[in-house]
């Protein structure tokens, strides 16, 4: 019935897979577990997740080399042999001890309809604080990632996420994740918009799991670097569109910045004090600081473009 797919990089799975079989054993369902290892460098967790691969209804198929975010969701679904496929990043851990159950009220509802669709469950996190050199992404979770589903719901599409997701196997024969986007950034957007290109229901429900796998704050800057080079790269290759920029604060912020007759000063004092910034975000984890440092990434990925 029920396929629950997970691209993982050098994390230990185990936590997660028994929280998960537990409750799927107790729905009493056909389910399956695929895990997909995306040529993890930790040797250690690699062999540990493999054994994984020998358990009942789970199926652990690893890369020799990095494919990317986007092109192994994209193989897992084409794996998966139930008409519905539960997508998990690898550092979520069960909230809920009715998780399974609740996603499968939803099915329920919708099959009398005959409808594909999308859901997402959202996300949490925990209540501790973590380490200093893991606040800045915690606060960056707290303060701009978690919303309950009313809010949401209003503009559905623009929250759409992978990390907890729930969706129609039927769906993937008219969208995928975008393979050209091989690194960090955007590949997400790309796939909520064309759901709503394509007139698929995305629904957003309190069902979440917790964001466990926080990165250290040298890990999250580089990500952001990655996300910023692809906000450029698509920007040059005239990808962005209205609904793309309806999405992307960052892009319009910086769009409308440009057109001022100050901007050569403004974007010059951010990238003079570039590393002020970067004190500001990773010792006391001011969002603020984070957003101008964006800008002045972007400012300086379009200009080399």
């Amino acid at each position: 019935m029920i396929s629950v797919l997970i691209p993982t990089y050098n994390t230990n799975l185990h936590p997660l897979i028994s929280e998960l079989q537990t409750q799927l054993k107790d729905c009493q369902i056909e389910y399956e577990i695929i895990i997909e290892d995306d040529a993890s460098s930790d040797l250690t967790i690699r062999h540990h997740n493999s054994l994984l691969g020998e358990m009942e209804n789970i199926t652990y198929i690893e890369h020799s080399e990095n494919l990317g975010r986007s092109k192994t969701r994209n193989q897992l679904a084409d794996t998966a042999r139930y008409p519905y496929l539960l997508f998990m990043d690898c550092d979520a851990r069960v909230k809920s001890s009715n998780y399974i159950a609740k996603y499968l009220n939803y099915i329920q509802t919708h099959e009398q309809k005959s409808q594909a669709f999308a859901v997402s469950g959202g996300l949490a996190y925990r209540h501790a604080l973590p380490p200093k050199e893991q606040q800045l992404r915690y606060i960056y979770g707290i303060c701009r990632e978690v919303r309950p589903s009313a809010i949401r719901n209003r503009h559905p599409y623009q929250h759409f996420t992978p990390f907890n997701l729930l969706i129609s196997k039927s769906v993937f024969d008219i969208c995928r994740f975008d393979e050209s986007l091989t690194d960090y950034g955007y590949e997400d957007t790309f796939f909520g918009l064309d759901l709503e290109t394509q007139g698929i229901p995305l629904r957003h429900i309190d069902n979440e799991l917790y964001h466990d796998g926080l990165d250290d704050n040298r890990e999250f800057l580089r990500k952001i670097g990655c996300s910023v080079d692809n906000l450029a790269r698509l920007f040059h290759d005239g990808r962005v569109d209205d609904r793309f920029r309806a999405q992307s604060k960052l892009l319009r912020t910086w769009e409308k910045l440009r057109t001022r007759f100050y901007a050569p000063l403004l974007f010059g004092t951010l990238r003079a004090t570039r590393g002020l910034l970067k004190s500001l975000m990773c010792n006391w984890s001011i969002l603020r600081a984070m957003d101008l440092y964006k800008l002045s990434l972007l400012d300086d990925a379009i200009a080399a473009k």
